[in-house]
C-alpha cells in the first residue's frame, strides 16, 4: 500500500538575532496569516493527514498548531528528529510502524528539501521549500530507500495562495 508523506515549512519568523535562541523565533504577524490562509487552501485540496509530527521549534509548533486547528491532522506531536540539522530517518521508520495514509511533517529548511530529496533519489539538495510551502511524497516500499517516494506535489505558498501572495 502506498502512503504519502506531506513535508510543511514552517511560516515566516522573525529574524535570526532578534530572539535569545534560535529555538524561540516564532512566527510573524504575516507569516501567521500566510500560514494560516495555506494551511486552509491544503484543507480545501483535500490534504488532511492522520498524524503531524512537528519540530519543537516555536515556528514550526506554531505552524503545526495552526495546521491542527484547521483540522489537517487528527493528532499531533513532536520530535527532535524534526529539528534543524537532525537526522528525520529513524523517526520515519518508527512512524511506518503506525496505521495511516498520510502523514505531515512540519520543520526546516534545508532539512525537509534534504529528506525529499533523499526519497526521490535526487542530489542532496535538489528540493527546497519556501517558508510555508508544501510537498507531497508518495512512499512505497522498501520504506525510505533511496529513489521509494514519488512527487505528487511541490507548491509554494504564491501557487497554492493562487498567485495572491
Amino acid at each position: 500500500m502506498a502512503r504519502e508523506l506531506l513535508l510543511i515549512r514552517h511560516g515566516i519568523a522573525v529574524e535570526r538575532g532578534s530572539t535569545a535562541t534560535d529555538e524561540e523565533r516564532a512566527l510573524t504577524s504575516e507569516g501567521r496569516a500566510r500560514t494560516r490562509r495555506v494551511l486552509e487552501r491544503l484543507e480545501r485540496l483535500g490534504l488532511a493527514c492522520g498524524p503531524l509530527v512537528s519540530s519543537p521549534l516555536v515556528r514550526a509548533r506554531q505552524t503545526a498548531e495552526l495546521a491542527l486547528e484547521r483540522k489537517l491532522g487528527k493528532s499531533l506531536s513532536f520530535s527532535e528528529a524534526l529539528a534543524p540539522g537532525q537526522n528525520p530517518m529513524p523517526l520515519l521508520r518508527e512512524l511506518w510502524e503506525e496505521p495511516w495514509e498520510r502523514v505531515g511533517l512540519i520543520g526546516h529548511e534545508p532539512d525537509m528539501g534534504q529528506l525529499a530529496s533523499h526519497l526521490l533519489g535526487c542530489q542532496t539538495l535538489g528540493l527546497q521549500l519556501k517558508k510555508a510551502g508544501v510537498a507531497l511524497l508518495a512512499l512505497d516500499e522498501p520504506l525510505l530507500e533511496p529513489g521509494s517516494g514519488q512527487l505528487r506535489l511541490l507548491l509554494s505558498p504564491k501557487v497554492l495562495l493562487d498567485g495572491k501572495g
